[in-house]
């Protein structure tokens, strides 16, 4: 709990998302992390790690270096927190991207994010992703390098085996970049930091009690 006039109710934990993400899957190697239904896909908190050091991996691959940005578009799905938890351990800053964007209001994320490299799917249920991708793109010049589709080979095709290597960016460095609605005017890319998340993530779990026993269900989308 925050208080205005008091700070926080508790300590906060000056740690990297990625330092608590392998702390937790050190802990609970066997145990369920994750599951997406409409995939059919289950992770243990091991193989969920082993992802996202593949993400890692394949992210310094592409040549991306810490402080870069590195936009996700896509509903929800495995991939998703597999590449967020890959660009905290690559301490690469990912760019969470509204599904629902079209292509001017893509273009100007993609020109205020200056993002180097963009993970989508190709076709949506009621968007043409590549589609709407490529009119955003016309007639600019972007940082945008790597354009990569989920639902492709190229997906496998970036995936690198770990590569042991351990990026150790400040807590206080930006984890991700939070586009707001925009329904007053543009969106306004918001900086949320590595102390902000895990702290954020502690205190909700301490306040709803839940522990290594529960699950959560998480049906809104995730670039929220």
């Amino acid at each position: 709990m925050q208080s205005y006039s008091r700070g926080p109710k508790g300590a906060i934990v000056r740690k990297t998302i990625g330092e608590a993400f392998l702390e937790t899957a050190n802990r609970f190697g066997e145990r369920i992390a994750l599951i997406s239904g409409h995939q059919n896909v289950s992770l243990t908190w091991g193989e969920y790690a082993h992802h996202a050091q593949r993400v890692a991996a394949g992210l310094r691959a592409l040549g991306m270096h810490p402080g870069d940005r590195v936009g996700v578009w896509a509903t929800n799905c495995a991939e998703w927190p597999i590449l967020q938890f890959g660009c905290a351990l690559a301490g690469v800053v990912l760019v969470n991207v509204n599904p629902a964007n079209r292509s001017h209001e893509l273009s100007f994320v993609l020109r205020k994010s200056r993002m180097r490299a963009l993970f989508l799917h190709t076709h949506g249920r009621h968007s043409n992703y590549k589609s709407i991708l490529e009119e955003s793109r016309a007639g600019q010049t972007l940082a945008l390098e790597h354009v990569i589709y989920l639902d492709s080979p190229q997906w496998d095709d970036f995936l690198r085996d770990p590569d042991g290597i351990t990026a150790n960016p400040d807590p206080d460095e930006p984890a991700n970049i939070q586009y707001t609605s925009g329904t007053t005017g543009q969106s306004k890319g918001v900086l949320l930091t590595h102390v902000n998340l895990v702290n954020n993530a502690r205190f909700f779990a301490e306040y709803m009690r839940l522990t290594e026993e529960d699950r959560v269900c998480v049906p809104v989308p995730m670039f929220q």
